[in-house]
């Protein structure tokens, strides 16, 4: 199956914000800019628990609770992961890591199911 071919869709005559966001196979990152300053882009600054630099990419990491809710991305995912299976408390927590292209082999919906 080719790869879609991305559209490029020009701004919004009223928009404010122009945004990007990069979901990548390992890692994620987003940008965005004021239409006042085109120029001056802004990215967040991820950074991993212990780690001295920052980087502007997090991995594609997603934690929910065991009731299916949201609770944390990238860094913040992995280490609050780590800290359930070192006190094995683990059981029923659903963590996604590198799973961008299993999204590609179904069609994405909001019920869909991703087996590890």
């Amino acid at each position: 199956m080719a790869a879609p071919v991305p559209r490029v869709v020009p701004p919004m005559a009223g928009s404010i914000v122009t945004a990007a966001i990069d979901f990548g196979t390992a890692c994620s990152g987003y940008a965005f800019a004021f239409r006042h300053q085109p120029l001056k882009i802004f990215t967040n600054a991820w950074y991993a628990d212990g780690m001295m630099l920052s980087t502007g990419k997090a991995p594609t990491t997603v934690l929910l609770d065991p009731d299916g809710n949201f609770k944390a991305f990238g860094f913040e995912a992995e280490e609050m992961y780590s800290n359930l299976v070192d006190e094995d408390n683990s059981n029923g927590w659903y963590y996604f890591q590198n799973f961008k292209m299993e999204l590609y082999k179904q069609a994405v919906c909001m019920f869909m199911f991703y087996h590890d």
